[in-house]
């Protein structure tokens, strides 16, 4: 008797396992489709891998990337207008693709492409020359890190993509488990608050308190069970090994790689939003731990970093998040959605709760319960600043999309009754309601905002 799994027949495959649908990705000009096609099924070798968990995030310690990941096993690019596809052809080496990225304004993505029976992600770029899609690898002496999300993006001008990298020289094995000498002892520090608890199942693959609102439309679990928190020292310790990492910067035609200074010997990058003029990059970095919340909830330094020297500009510095209100629409009582203005060069956004982040289903006296506010560079000085209130809010804080002459779209959201509100913000600061009404509506749902060159088409 085979001691190994046996195949069902073509005829029950092409039943219960056809291919899966393939993905698909626009290039910023919205003139070429990228397809690509994943296994239907992940295989049980793939599903049999150790995995780690730290922090609410549950990644593989070998490869440097998510639980479990799919690799692409065919590229196929598409011209929008001809309906033309290109077959493109993967490295050699390739035992699939994954996280692919396009240039902001020019025919030309980046992905990754994992070696096959190694442990390493390789990097490439793929760019439409002479009509034709041709690959070519960016030389990285450094491994990439993929732990907290993809670790690449382009800068807002497309000059230059940044990319998270493994610090030169760091171990290649995390600290060893230390001999317990004692009981692991916690203690409130002097002068704590009292706040509410997050309440986490016990093993279970899910959370059943603590949720993220995406987008005012739907709450999206984030699959946090109490073994995934940091428990001790030693979990700090593998942590910091897991997710500390250098940026370079690859210039984007010449392929010259080059270590963004600031982030030298390593740091717990969380974030990184790059400025229009792609001259500063805005790193959220955490800094302060915490055993009772995710690592979304870690305190962390909100800086502005000038690329290719080593200035620093401090935006904020915030604490562990651990003092929000349990109600879905209750939010952190400190600055919060921090990002570049798009149609500035040197703009910062920020959203603050003017309520103290409570539920909307309390009391509170006036009109607005969360505000937007902008903060100006001076990129001569690298100061910031005062901030000055963008808009204010009745109901929390969902999102910002902007056109390209600055007009915005703003939304809202409001738990208790399920409210979702969209406003068009005019350049002079005023607000004109799009809509309000109930987003469980679905028959009456007038669907989202389409963007065509930078353009919004109401």
């Amino acid at each position: 008797m085979s001691a190994s799994y046996k195949e069902p027949s073509d005829l029950l495959k092409r039943l219960f396992l056809p291919p899966k649908d393939p993905s698909l990705t626009l290039s910023s000009d919205y003139k070429w489709l990228v397809i690509t096609q994943e296994p239907p099924l992940p295989s049980i070798e793939l599903l049999a891998k150790p995995e780690e968990k730290l922090a609410g995030i549950r990644f593989d310690p070998a490869l440097f990337t998510p639980s479990r990941l799919d690799y692409a096993e065919s590229l196929v690019l598409q011209h929008m207008a001809t309906g033309e596809q290109q077959s493109i052809t993967l490295p050699t080496n390739s035992e699939g693709i994954r996280y692919i990225r396009f240039h902001p304004s020019k025919p030309y993505f980046v992905f990754s492409s994992k070696v096959r029976d190694e442990l390493l992600l390789e990097l490439y770029k793929c760019e439409l020359l002479d009509g034709k899609w041709s690959i070519e690898q960016i030389p990285l002496k450094q491994r990439m890190n993929f732990v907290s999300g993809c670790a690449y993006q382009f800068t807002g001008d497309g000059g230059n993509l940044l990319v998270k990298c493994i610090p030169a020289e760091w171990p290649k094995e995390p600290p060893a488990e230390p001999v317990s000498t004692g009981p692991s002892i916690q203690e409130v520090c002097k002068d704590a608050r009292k706040a509410p608890g997050r309440t986490y199942q016990g093993e279970s693959n899910h959370m059943s308190v603590d949720c993220l609102f995406v987008r005012s439309t739907h709450i999206n679990d984030i699959h946090i069970s109490l073994s995934d928190l940091l428990k001790n020292e030693y979990d700090e310790a593998k942590l910091k090994h897991f997710l500390t990492t250098e940026l370079l910067c690859v210039d984007t035609s010449s392929l010259d790689v080059k270590l963004v200074e600031q982030s030298k010997g390593g740091c717990l990058i969380r974030s990184l939003t790059s400025s229009p003029s792609g001259e500063f990059v805005m790193a959220q970095i955490a800094t302060k731990f915490s055993y009772a919340v995710p690592i979304s909830k870690f305190g962390k330094d909100v800086q502005i970093w000038k690329l290719g020297s080593d200035d620093v500009v401090e935006v904020a510095s915030l604490p562990v998040d651990d003092e929000v209100p349990l109600a879905y629409d209750a939010c952190s009582r400190h600055k919060r959605s921090f990002h570049f203005h798009p149609c500035e060069d040197h703009t910062i956004i920020f959203a603050l709760a003017t309520d103290g982040g409570a539920s909307l289903a309390d009391e509170f006296e006036g009109d607005e319960r969360d505000a937007l506010y902008t903060q100006k560079l001076d990129a001569s000085t690298l100061t910031l600043g005062e901030p000055i209130k963008l808009v204010g809010l009745e109901w929390r804080y969902a999102g910002l999309d902007f056109c390209e002459s600055g007009l915005a779209i703003v939304d809202e959201y409001r738990w208790n009754d399920r409210m979702e509100r969209k406003s068009i913000l005019e350049t002079n600061g005023k607000k004109r309601m799009l809509w309000e009404r109930s987003w469980e509506d679905r028959y009456t749902a007038p669907g989202k905002s389409a963007f065509v060159l930078f353009c919004c088409v109401l």
